[in-house]
């Protein structure tokens, strides 16, 4: 919703002449939240707020891709908002089994999922690698038309966000790593809570990442007109 209140105040204030440009304020503010966040990702130790700065991660690259604005990046940005809050949302569901799995959300308690919670530890993993932009899921449609829009305007530009992505991946794969794998430290419960909305969420940014329907695409374009 925020998001939401920005592009409108970008439009209003693009719309004034004399008014200050607000690409290069989104441009500095979405690559300042995009490589703090990728950063912070080593120091979190509870898992919610892991994938909480995940989020304003992946809204710094959002914001910047309305920054760099024209019909080509605002489509990606409206993309990978929608992938994002897919994907984010069937981690945030798996991220609930786990801590009912092992009543902690501590990531140093949690371990050996694939041992203990295998059917589990696989959603959880497909889950993370969707949302670190692995293909063929969506996130990595919209992440890749990102760049490549900015490096075809601004090479150098385009170095900023990459290596921003890079650094938050490097983190989420280290903590999937050390989650996943290893010997299963303290409790192992049973999970009562339903698969079907995390599986549901990873099969609609799979089913996206593979073909986007035309009525979407037809959608995406209209709004990235009229973000100019």
């Amino acid at each position: 919703m925020a998001l939401y209140a920005l592009l409108r105040f970008k439009m209003i204030v693009a719309g004034q002449p004399a008014a200050l440009d607000p690409g290069p304020v989104m441009i500095v503010m979405g690559l300042v939240s995009l490589i703090f966040a990728a950063f912070m990702l080593y120091q979190r130790r509870d898992i919610k707020r892991l994938f909480a700065y995940s989020s304003i991660e992946h809204m710094g690259l959002i914001v910047f891709a309305f920054g760099m604005g024209g019909p080509l990046a605002n489509f990606a940005g409206l993309l990978h908002m929608a992938m994002h809050s897919l994907t984010k949302s069937g981690i945030f569901f798996a991220v609930g089994h786990i801590a009912q799995a092992k009543g902690t959300q501590r990531i140093a308690d949690i371990t050996g999922l694939s041992v203990t919670h295998p059917r589990l530890a696989v959603v959880f993993a497909l889950a993370v690698l969707a949302i670190c932009g692995m293909p063929p899921f969506g996130v990595f449609a919209s992440e890749f038309l990102i760049l490549t829009t900015t490096f075809a305007r601004e090479p150098w530009l385009a170095v900023l966000p990459a290596f921003g992505l890079l650094v938050g991946f490097g983190a989420l794969l280290m903590r999937l790593q050390g989650t996943i794998f290893g010997e299963p430290v303290g409790p192992a419960h049973r999970v009562d809570a339903s698969s079907v909305p995390m599986v549901l969420h990873l099969l609609l940014v799979l089913g996206a990442g593979i073909y986007l329907p035309p009525v979407l695409v037809v959608w995406f374009r209209r709004a990235a007109e009229l973000l100019g």
